[in-house]
């Protein structure tokens, strides 16, 4: 905070004299407010979209819509609205019988999650799926009461579907193992945490032969370990191509590199190096019988026997070599130190 200097002092006094400023001063304006912040308050605060969630939503939707349209015969499409954050007790109120509300286990230390059904989407997901493929999702769902065994095994079936989606969408960012777990014929008793604890509602809308909507409630702590990945652009064509690796393993493969044996090491001063002539013999720090370092680019990687082959000058290669079984050049202890 600046400090005023005399001047500025008396101008100042002299304004709230002639009334030119108020003596409230800040304080008076309405603007001017003070809010209150409860730091036990367990509400998070997210700021900005997450395109990578919006992407595995997107994912999911595809991978369930197809898998739907197989199982149940049907024209049925899935398209996923961008995920809210919501109070657990916000969703468990809009929850209210013949809603079908299923307990999705994601995994070791990961919690629980819900999917709700709509009042006949998934009544109509059963007929589909037991050969009633005429059924109408308007004329069911609203005389339910209790689903029976069969029901929820072929109903499980289904929701395995929507699990097997979210494990393949979610693997890159976080490594989910969904399972179903349980149905709950009174959605108010679905409870996976605290009223107030914040979770990521993402609604799947069914459309063609039936329409309907599921909702899948994550818990954001779940989340929030990877909330920076998901908040940053999804990675695109995170796969690998085999053809794309073959093709760079076979222009790799015909890179030249320089291959050199070093048959040993003298040390001479520059007054020695100056009488040398021909016909010298400058004795090296390696005998006729000691394994001589093969350099690869520069670097030791082989070792080898010098041999003659055919006339020729050769050195047989026989076993892989480490750096230290050879002494480094001065310039190699250099280049390792740096």
């Amino acid at each position: 905070m600046a400090t005023l200097n005399p001047d500025e002092v008396n101008a100042l006094m002299d304004a709230i004299k002639e009334g030119r400023v108020s003596e409230e001063g800040a304080a008076a304006s309405p603007k001017a407010r003070v809010a209150p912040y409860d730091l036990t308050n367990r509400d998070r605060i997210i700021r900005g979209q997450m395109p990578t969630l919006d992407a595995i939503n997107e994912q999911i939707s595809s991978i369930l819509g197809t898998g739907l349209a197989g199982r149940t015969r049907l024209n049925l499409k899935v398209s996923s609205t961008p995920a809210t954050l919501i109070k657990l007790v916000d969703f468990n109120a809009l929850l209210a019988p013949p809603t079908i509300v299923g307990v999705i286990a994601l995994g070791p230390g990961q919690g629980l999650a819900l999917v709700a059904l709509e009042p006949g989407l998934g009544d109509g997901l059963l007929a589909a799926a037991l050969g009633d493929r005429k059924a109408r999702v308007d004329d069911l769902g609203e005389a339910r009461h209790e689903l029976t065994s069969v029901e929820r095994l072929v109903l499980k079936r289904l929701l395995t579907l929507l699990t097997d989606a979210m494990r393949r969408a979610w693997a890159p960012v976080l490594a989910l193992q969904p399972e179903l777990l349980r149905f709950e014929s009174d959605p108010r008793l679905a409870i996976i945490g605290p009223p107030n604890e914040a979770a990521i509602l993402t609604t799947f809308e069914v459309s063609g032969a039936m329409s309907g909507r599921v909702q899948l409630v994550l818990p954001f702590a779940t989340v929030e370990p990877v909330k920076k990945s998901l908040a940053s652009p999804p990675r695109v064509n995170a796969g690998s191509d085999s053809r794309f690796a073959a093709r760079l393993a076979d222009e790799l493969a015909a890179v030249p590199v320089e291959v050199a044996a070093v048959l040993g090491h003298a040390q001479l001063s520059v007054r020695r190096v100056l009488e040398l002539g021909v016909g010298d013999v400058i004795t090296l720090d390696t005998d006729e019988g000691s394994p001589v370092p093969v350099l690869i680019e520069g670097r030791t990687k082989l070792e080898g026997q010098p041999r003659i082959v055919g006339g020729s000058h050769a050195v047989v290669l026989e076993a892989g070599l480490t750096q230290r079984a050879f002494p480094l050049r001065r310039h190699d202890e250099e280049e390792q130190a740096a």
